[in-house]
């Protein structure tokens, strides 16, 4: 049987070069789909440890698929990776993710020709701002072979069986006519008059939702001067619920909102959907109780087992739907919220790798568990299957 020891110390040994891949990936921050730094310094460093690597899967530039194969047919266990940041750089710790998930896959493969499986580490890229990686990854058929993923989201605090919401965004452009403000109004239909009266609309709207939804939205283009009737204006939206047939009559609610103030204002509105919407995250017992358990063989301090609420949103959803997946967030130490500078400095240097290491021991751990005992993969295959049949 495969030794947690021996992933723990392969990962310590690799200490300074995941520090500095972490810093690396920290120091050259990429937008969604542009993360070329951040991939080929993932793909090399894996490379360097065994793993064959394949760049650009899945029509994805920035994408790649690393796998190392054991001695036969046995489970495969994925590992995602997270790359992209914010426009103010690593705000969400992704580069926390991306070290975290390669080091563990390093870890867990060190002696993988006692194994009967494979290990695969995915390149996701775009997981901001509704750009889907892992969905196109999943589409193009990039992982049909993978039978559980797993990954870590570092955090304010430490929580095992987190929640993700549901989120679509669209954004809704009305279309009015053009007058002088001032000489004929009467013939301009004011395109801005239909955007206001649709955030009215959606305001209205809150009183008879769920308190776990989420509407929010930002107003792109307004008009150009205040002395002209304005014939275009633009809207954008992110729309959140708990699950995805929640979410699916929701988003309709919310299209509606748009249609009643293009009519009311006698304009027209065009609805876009924005990049790829995410699913809620499904839960696996099976594979939580594993990581669970590690992570307090280590030491880790637990903040909350399981998350009262859901507030924020990840393509790893999508993917929990198709095979057995966990997200589990670990703390960074701070009360700083994701997405904000203060965040970004919680995960920067030393500290982030830090965490990095933690969590990358704690999912090899997990990885040595599900290849010393295949059948808890068919155990995590068994309880998908039943959560999504009861949903």
């Amino acid at each position: 049987m495969y030794c947690k020891n021996r992933a723990k110390e392969v990962i310590e040994k690799n200490r300074d070069e995941i520090t500095a891949l972490c810093e690396y990936i920290f120091d050259n921050p990429e937008m969604g789909f542009k993360e070329y730094k951040a991939s080929a310094a993932l793909g090399a460093f894996l490379e360097k440890h065994g793993f064959t690597v394949e760049m650009g899967v899945g029509g994805l530039e920035t994408a790649f698929r690393a796998e190392k194969k054991g001695r036969g047919s046995g489970p495969v266990i994925g590992f995602l990776c997270e790359y992209d940041a914010l426009p103010n750089g690593h705000s969400c710790g992704h580069n926390i993710i991306g070290s975290s998930s390669a080091a563990a896959a390093v870890g867990l493969a060190e002696t993988i020709e006692e194994y009967d499986g494979n290990i695969v580490v995915l390149g996701t890229p775009s997981e901001e701002g509704s750009g889907g990686g892992k969905e196109i990854l999943y589409r193009a058929g990039v992982m049909d072979d993978m039978d559980c993923a797993m990954m870590f989201h570092p955090a304010p605090w430490t929580v095992i069986n987190d929640i993700l919401l549901a989120i679509a965004a669209f954004s809704y452009t009305f279309h009015g006519k053009p007058a002088h403000a001032g000489v004929c109004p009467e013939k301009g239909r004011s395109a801005v008059e239909a955007l206001i009266q649709m955030f009215n609309n959606v305001n209205g709207l809150r009183v008879t939702v769920k308190g776990t939804t989420r509407i929010h939205g930002i107003i792109r283009q307004g008009g150009t001067a205040t002395n002209i009737i304005p014939e275009l204006t633009e809207a954008q939206f992110g729309i959140r619920a708990s699950t995805k047939g929640e979410l699916l009559e929701l988003v309709e609610r919310v299209h509606n909102c748009a249609r009643a103030a293009a009519l009311s204002t006698d304009c027209t509105v065009d609805i876009k959907e924005i990049g790829i919407s995410y699913m809620d995250l499904v839960s696996n017992e099976v594979l939580l109780q594993l990581v669970e358990k590690n992570l307090a063989d280590m030491g880790e301090r637990i903040d909350m087992r399981n998350a009262k609420e859901g507030v924020g949103s990840s393509d790893v959803g999508n993917l929990s739907h198709r095979i057995p997946v966990f997200q589990v967030m670990i703390s960074v130490d701070s009360p700083a919220l994701p997405h904000t500078d203060a965040f970004a400095e919680a995960c920067r240097g030393k500290r982030g790798a830090d965490i990095a290491v933690r969590a990358a021991k704690a999912m090899a751990m997990t990885g040595v568990d599900l290849f010393n005992n295949p059948d808890l993969v068919n155990k995590a295959k068994e309880e998908l299957k039943e959560r999504l049949n009861v949903k």
